[in-house]
């Protein structure tokens, strides 16, 4: 039968590296029913972070680090590909633009009637 898998506060950590300080690790591991890669990991990461980073889901800077880039990378692709349906969408209504004024007048780009119109109100100063 396999033992239950303990959970250790940040106090109890604290004080089994303690106790290795004057103990060892062996005898530690013995005394407190832990692993010796445990212990060598707590150690580590309170040398590396304090108290801290003994707590559970406590994270080392450089995994902040790749999380925000990773966070900064999710939002550079949204706005990429925001901008590339934006360019999409007015390629298309630009093809379909001039498709409709090719198809009203054989191909010329627009009619007589509507530039004459167009011309005759700026003419008189009517802005379009």
């Amino acid at each position: 039968m396999t033992k239950h898998r303990k959970k250790w506060t940040p106090e109890e950590k604290l004080e089994i590296l303690d106790y290795k300080k004057t103990h060892g690790l062996t005898k530690t591991s013995r005394e407190f029913e832990v692993s010796t890669v445990s212990i060598l990991n707590w150690e580590k990461v309170y040398s590396e972070q304090g108290p801290e980073g003994l707590k559970k889901g406590a994270r080392t800077s450089l995994e902040r680090e790749l999380q925000q880039l990773h966070r900064g990378n999710r939002e550079l692709k949204a706005k990429v590909a925001e901008k590339d349906l934006a360019l999409r969408v007015k390629d298309s209504l630009l093809k379909k633009a001039g498709n409709e004024n090719r198809g009203n007048d054989g191909g010329r780009g627009f009619s007589g009637s509507r530039f004459s119109i167009k011309l005759s109100v700026k003419a008189r100063g009517v802005g379009l």
